[in-house]
């Protein structure tokens, strides 16, 4: 049976609890839940893997630091993905990232595009070319549009669950990703047509 949403967010308010008595295994649980998700936040500010790996590594550092910090234990997924954001557009600022390439794209890229691909050469060719415009796309989303449009379709959040992440209601993020689209919709239409010939 699946668990509803109040039993996960009692489950990480318990962990919270327990970790901020300095239980490791309860903070190992909050990083196994929330992990996937804020990699999915700093990957839509910097379009790097890597880059966005090492913000979400400092991301639970600072969390684990600062549990105490956190009024609403319940909110913990909330709280680290707001870490994480602001860490990651400190670091593009800053420029200590890498532009979004084709290996990073591609990850993201692959599951909006498509997962099998053959492995002639040219065909190899033909969806490096396909990720790159794929993560050029994205990279056209504005700093909030983004990373809605990654949790949504790369991690499967629901509207209201962007909304809890991002500060926004669901609504806000439902015009958003409905805006996003078309603009992706425009920016992929050469890719479009190259597929269909």
């Amino acid at each position: 049976m699946e668990a509803t949403r109040d039993q996960l967010d009692a489950g990480t308010e318990d962990l919270v609890l327990r970790a901020r008595q300095r239980d490791a295994d309860a903070f190992a649980g909050l990083i196994r839940r929330y992990e996937r998700v804020a990699l999915s936040v700093a990957f839509s500010v910097l379009g790097n893997a890597d880059a966005a790996g090492d913000v979400v590594q400092d991301a639970f550092l600072r969390a684990w630091e600062r549990l105490g910090d956190l009024k609403e234990p319940a909110r913990f997924a909330t709280w680290l993905c707001g870490i994480a954001r602001n860490l990651a557009i400190d670091v593009h600022r800053r420029g200590r990232h890498v532009k979004l390439s084709i290996d990073a794209a591609g990850s993201t890229a692959a599951s909006l595009v498509e997962d099998r691909w053959p492995t002639d050469p040219a065909d190899e060719l033909d969806r490096r070319e396909q990720q790159a415009m794929v993560a050029t796309a994205l990279q056209s989303l504005d700093e909030v549009t983004r990373p809605a449009v990654i949790l949504r379709y790369y991690d499967g959040l629901s509207s209201k669950e962007i909304g809890e992440v991002l500060g926004m209601s669901p609504a806000a993020v439902d015009m958003r990703l409905s805006r996003a689209r078309q603009q992706l919709k425009t920016l992929l239409a050469p890719m479009e047509q190259a597929l269909k010939s």
